[in-house]
């Protein structure tokens, strides 16, 4: 029985070796198309005529070389005539895989179930100007809408914040909302205007006697003129008007008025001011200038007035004082008045051209007062020596004066001045021309719907009246504006002055009350409604009163 066991053990042995040495030698047939492999198939009769030990393969003895057959080459399909040919088959481009291949993202070493916000740069750091720059930059590009740029690293702990929870902007209240928008210019905004009227006037030419009232048509035009700038600045207005009467013919006139400012700021504390100016007026037929000693012999025109004038100065700071000096250039022009009978009054020759200079110191006390001192010296040379009554009319004059400018509350502001001035004519005839000067503009609001304005005011102006060295006059106007609603306004105005004809014994007082309405449809277009009353009490027996009406439309883009 041992025996058995170990010749079938030294058999499956020899059996192994022969497999591994040789695979072929031992290997089966394989069995054919639809034949079972079973164990009583394999034939392992020759493996018992084998020696015990196998021989060592090697160059002298290498087993013969096994000749397989060359496979059958498979004929190609056969392809129909009109089938289209696309050739042998692509083999399909493998891309490779990068290498090294990405790194995988790793988990931050903390990651709170409630993380801070991230932080942002002070909107006045380096980091956030440089970021809105960036942007900018693309938008110039053509980039609009939200941008996908790529994650910025955090700003520095020295100017980084928590995220502010953004919050929706206030309403913007338009204190306003009837103003007009006017029409901007690059920096400049520009309001033009235009105002047709309709109206009767009781008196067209402030007459004494023979008076007439007419309907009248009147046309105003103009121009406002304001800059957007951060330095330098500049304004403009101007407005010309003409009146055309349809019963009194010759009472037809224009006027108007406009001024120029800007400011050039050549440093902090020097600043250059440029001025310009311009007036149209007439005179009226009863004026004392006008008037003649022959019966029934009156002006039939109203002889025009203009005035041109320029100035220029320089402002400079020395801590809270300001000191200012100007120099100041005036053209007047006066026209010819025509009389009845023929006869011509030359006033022409009473043109002239004033020169002067204007010294101002203010020193700023505290930020609601600024008072100031300053004075005015001027020269007025005349085209003719001598006037249509052969007198020499060319003058010197000197103002003084001192005031102040304040603001007690925010309810009351405004400018307040006083002094002295004389003027001494070439004619010896002539007397000094002489008076206290009194100047101020005060504004009260007494609530945000009800404004006071006070205006007073001084002038020395000329006249070709027979002996009078000039007119010393003095004027006081009130006006009171209340707003109804926010397009419904209506103001109540009322002045008085007085003319003094020094050397001739003449006096006029004129006072004029009126209340004007105006109400808003839009922004650019407006209804106006205005009633005058005006009288003059004259020592030189030229006394007249009118009444005015008028109402039209104002439109102002």
């Amino acid at each position: 029985m041992a025996s058995a066991k170990s010749q079938s053990r030294a058999a499956a042995t020899t059996l192994i070796a022969l497999s591994l040495a040789a695979p072929a030698a031992v290997a089966p047939s394989r069995p054919a198309e639809g034949q079972a492999l079973s164990p009583s198939s394999l034939d392992i009769a020759p493996l018992r005529d084998l020696p015990a030990t196998p021989p060592i393969p090697g160059p002298a003895a290498a087993p013969p070389a096994v000749t397989q057959p060359a496979p059958e080459r498979q004929a190609a399909p056969e392809v129909s005539p009109g089938a289209p040919n696309y050739g042998p088959p692509r083999v399909r481009a493998r891309v490779p895989r990068p290498y090294p291949p990405p790194p995988r993202l790793k988990p931050p070493p903390f990651s709170p179930a409630h993380p801070l916000p991230p932080l942002e740069p002070y909107k006045t750091s380096y980091q956030a100007k440089e970021k809105i720059k960036r942007q900018a930059r693309l938008r110039l590009r053509g980039f609009r809408g939200t941008l996908d740029l790529p994650p910025e690293r955090p700003p520095p702990p020295n100017v980084a914040l928590p995220a502010q929870i953004p919050t929706k902007p206030k309403p913007v209240v338009d204190a306003n909302p009837y103003a007009p928008l006017g029409v901007g210019v690059g920096s400049l905004r520009l309001y033009p205007y235009a105002e047709p009227t309709f109206g009767y006037d009781t008196n067209p030419n402030r007459l004494t006697a023979d008076v007439h009232g007419s309907q009248f048509f009147r046309v105003d035009a103009g121009l406002r003129l304001r800059s957007e700038w951060t330095r330098d600045e500049i304004q403009g207005n101007l407005r010309l008007g003409y009146v055309d009467y349809f019963s009194v013919q010759n009472a037809d006139r224009p006027d108007g008025a406009g001024d120029v400012f800007y400011r050039w700021d050549v440093a902090r504390d020097t600043k250059v001011k440029f001025e310009g100016r311009f007036t149209l007026d007439t005179q009226r037929p009863g004026a004392p200038g006008l008037a003649t000693t022959l019966p029934n012999v009156v002006v039939v025109n109203r002889p025009l007035i203009v005035s041109l004038g320029t100035a220029a100065g320089v402002t400079q700071s020395f801590g809270r004082l300001d000191a200012t000096m100007r120099a100041t250039f005036d053209r007047w022009i006066y026209q010819n008045a025509y009389y009845n009978d023929g006869s011509v009054l030359n006033l022409m020759s009473t043109s002239y051209n004033a020169y002067g200079i204007n010294p101002r110191l203010a020193f700023e006390l505290n930020p609601s007062m600024k008072p100031f001192v300053e004075a005015i010296v001027d020269k007025r040379v005349h085209d003719s020596w001598l006037d249509p009554y052969g007198y020499a009319r060319d003058s010197t004059g000197v103002y003084g004066r001192v005031g102040t400018t304040f603001k007690i509350t925010d309810l009351v502001r405004g400018e307040a001045s006083g002094g002295y001035a004389q003027r001494d004519y070439a004619d010896p005839r002539l007397p000094r021309l002489r008076g206290p000067i009194i100047d101020a503009a005060i504004i009260y609001t007494a609530t945000p719907l009800t404004t006071f304005t006070l205006r007073a005011g001084t002038t020395l102006s000329e006249t070709t009246l027979q002996g009078a060295a000039g007119i010393l006059s003095r004027n006081i106007t009130f006006d009171a504006t209340h707003a109804m609603f926010r397009n419904f306004t209506i103001t109540a105005t009322g002045s008085y002055q007085t003319n003094n004809y020094q050397g001739a014994d003449t006096l006029e007082r004129i006072g004029t009350a009126g209340v004007k309405l105006e109400y808003k449809l839009t922004r650019s277009l407006s209804i106006k409604g205005s009633y005058f009353w005006q009288r003059l009490v004259s020592t030189a027996n030229s006394n007249f009163t009118a009444n005015v009406i008028m109402g039209g439309l104002r439109f102002e883009p």
